[in-house]
């Protein structure tokens, strides 16, 4: 049996348990991007805690709109992972820092605005998709190494457009319909929207044709609406806005399969010295 095979045969991931301390659970070893865990799942598990901490506060559930995560250590499989939540201000509109711990060390940061309010009614957006987009049935199958990312092994990737992985293309731009493989990996639908944003290979790869090591350092979140829920299709769309001699910054729109945008990203990347 392969490691992947392995790792697909063990429990993907644990509930997470709410303690005064803040909100814990364990990732294996199958959620690693690389050797450490996928960032994007680190950012759901802090913007999920914020939101259950926020919403036992104020005894209603308010709407995330925005988080920045700093990634300030790698972390770990097969050890506690806790994220504590400290509040800056509550109110109407709530600002909260949900700090990853593990083993006694902060190994992320993230900082979250919160709305006290259901989201507006209109459905009507700038970034939605025009009428007449492919959808995930006319999207590819691809297939990412499992044996370099774990993670992509819970989801299901249909690209679309030109760009491929490592396929040494003339634009940084990749593109596909993804989905969580069984929902019942993940806990909640916020945790799911953290770890689809940060599904992609860095957009760099599209125009490379062997990989390196561009790690995530920062990534911001903008939240429309209501994330999808678990097992839904969700098209991301990501391309690098710019680079110099340290980093990269990709930005990514995600649509729902109505067309309906529903987050958008910017992750600062470190390049390769």
């Amino acid at each position: 049996m392969s490691e992947a095979e392995q790792e697909r045969s063990t429990p993907a991931s644990a509930v997470p348990e709410h303690t005064a301390q803040g909100q814990t659970t364990t990732w294996d070893r199958s959620w690693r991007s690389f050797t450490s865990i996928q960032g994007g799942l680190i950012v759901g598990h802090a913007v999920a805690a914020a939101l259950a901490d926020l919403t036992s506060t104020a005894g209603r559930r308010p709407v995330v709109r925005t988080s920045t995560t700093h990634f300030l250590q790698a972390v770990a499989p097969d050890l506690a992972v806790t994220a504590r939540v400290e509040p800056d201000r509550l109110g109407s509109t709530s600002s909260v820092r949900s700090g990853t711990w593990q083993a006694g060390t902060l190994r992320a940061v993230t900082q979250v605005l919160a709305i006290g309010s259901a989201p507006g009614s209109s459905t009507t957006h700038a970034g939605d998709l025009p009428a007449g987009f492919v959808g995930p049935e006319g999207g590819e199958a691809l297939v990412q190494p499992a044996d370099f990312v774990p993670f992509t092994t819970h989801l299901e990737f249909r690209a679309l457009g030109t760009g491929r992985p490592l396929a040494g293309g003339a634009e940084p731009r990749l593109t596909a319909w993804v989905r969580l493989r069984e929902p019942a990996h993940l806990p909640d639908a916020t945790t799911q929207l953290g770890v689809l944003v940060d599904c992609l290979p860095p957009s760099l790869y599209a125009v490379l044709s062997a990989p390196v090591i561009v790690p995530t350092v920062e990534l911001t979140l903008h939240v429309i609406g209501t994330p999808p829920p678990l097992g839904a299709w969700v098209r991301v769309d990501q391309w690098t806005a710019w680079q110099d001699g340290g980093v990269c910054v990709d930005e990514a729109d995600l649509h729902d399969e109505q067309g309906s945008l529903v987050a958008r990203v910017r992750q600062t990347r470190r390049l390769p010295r």
